[in-house]
């Protein structure tokens, strides 16, 4: 298991910067943090520890994600630890658990991600990623869900997915590694719990080598699948105009975060977006949407408009999943948010979403209408609802995190200068 580890880490770890690893307590993940550490393949300052504590199982769950931390506290590990009430939030979005708190365990990586880490390191291993594949297979997924799980995926990386089970508790018995069972595991109500406990032990033992088959079947596809006509644009990924197909679909819902649950219905129809005009969309599971754009379709998952006003004044305003910061500054070095000269702004100003009726005038140019000048900057539709802006009355004076317009911008003669910024989470 060692020497597996050790080749994924050698050929995709980051050179520098912080590494996190998901730690939920068990064996799987035990065993990669304790190898990680006990062998030094990654230097302990660099090393994050992230445990998600998903609030399905009651004080079972808060036994597990509190073993965690008395762990990285013997070990001298920093520790991350995250908490949500994923039962609620899947009732309140109609979704499984198992979907919820898979959604829920990524926006806490990709916020990371977006804040200090450089890679996480998950736990995975042979056998996941056979039930991930067959998954896929039952859900009737395209070529794209044969690859289920690869040891590189972004920002992911998965030191075990080359060590089947027997190996990760072979390693867990000679290193003596502590670890904590989740009793979830042994009920088969879930969808992959069935297929783990019921049906896979079957097909083993009928076919022999079926995890390895399964991986070299997943490799094959994954040099199948492999279109570089969909760009990845922050959170969305667009196809370009001439390259729709239903591989750079797949490959598309992919990049976004849709992995599984999609047919081919869904991939028509996406295709169909070809001969439709500008604008028109269809949507997907999960939240997921396409629409067609000027030059090809996008790929995305649907936010909401959230109607926010908050007056503009100095410090942190938490408006529902977002923090408005707003700080004196004397450099617009930091590429962070977007600086303003703030008495430029007249008496009342707040930060807002937009409105129709919206006026701004650019940087160099004349007034125009916002919805213009967003066309114009080629801001996807999606993104411009959940944008926020520096207006008073109809005039706005920036579009935060993109730009500072004329009537605001920074000069030799400004004297108070701010930032804002607005972070998720």
């Amino acid at each position: 298991m060692l020497d597996k580890v050790a080749d994924i880490l050698n050929r995709n770890l980051p050179e520098s910067g912080k590494v996190g690893v998901a730690v939920s307590g068990g064996s799987d993940s035990m065993s990669l943090i304790d190898c990680v550490v006990r062998y030094g393949l990654i230097d302990k300052d660099r090393i994050v520890v992230i445990n998600v504590e998903h609030g399905i199982r009651g004080e079972e769950s808060l036994r597990d994600s509190f073993f965690v931390k008395e762990y990285c506290e013997r070990n001298g590990l920093r520790l991350i630890r995250e908490s949500a009430d994923i039962p609620s939030r899947a009732k309140q979005s109609g979704r499984s658990i198992e979907t919820e708190a898979r959604i829920f365990r990524k926006s806490v990586f990709d916020r990371l991600v977006k804040s200090e880490v450089r890679a996480i390191l998950l736990a995975h291993n042979l056998n996941d990623r056979t039930e991930t594949v067959l998954m896929h297979i039952f859900r009737g997924s395209g070529l794209k869900g044969l690859v289920g799980m690869t040891e590189h995926d972004g920002y992911i990386i998965r030191p075990l997915i080359n060590c089947d089970k027997s190996e990760i508790l072979a390693y867990i018995r000679e290193n003596d590694v502590p670890y904590v069972e989740d009793s979830t595991n042994a009920d088969d109500a879930y969808s992959r719990n069935f297929l783990r406990l019921k049906v896979l032990p079957l097909l083993r033992e009928r076919y022999g080598g079926l995890d390895r088959a399964i991986a070299n079947l997943s490799d094959i596809a994954a040099l199948t699948v492999s279109p570089q006509c969909v760009e990845k644009d922050g959170d969305s990924a667009v196809i370009k105009e001439g390259d729709l197909s239903g591989g750079t679909v797949i490959f598309a819902l992919e990049k976004v975060g849709l992995a599984a649950d999609y047919t081919k219905k869904h991939v028509d129809s996406v295709l169909a977006l070809k001969e439709k005009p500008t604008g028109t969309g269809v949507d997907l599971p999960h939240g997921f949407r396409a629409e067609r754009e000027s030059g090809g379709v996008r790929v995305f998952r649907k936010t909401e408009r959230r109607e926010t006003e908050i007056p503009f004044c100095i410090g942190k305003t938490v408006v529902g999943d977002r923090t408005v910061e707003i700080t004196r500054t004397q450099s617009e070095a930091d590429k962070t948010g977007t600086v303003l000269d703030v008495d430029a702004l007249p008496d009342g100003a707040v930060i807002r979403t937009r409105r129709d009726g919206d006026i701004f005038t650019p940087f160099g140019g004349g007034s125009k209408p916002l919805s213009d000048w967003l066309i114009d900057k080629k801001i996807p539709r999606y993104k411009r609802e959940t944008l926020l802006y520096v207006a008073a009355g109809s005039e706005i004076y920036a579009v935060v995190g993109v730009c500072t317009g004329e009537k605001a911008k920074i000069t030799e003669s400004t004297k108070n200068a701010v930032r804002v910024a607005v972070f998720e989470g």
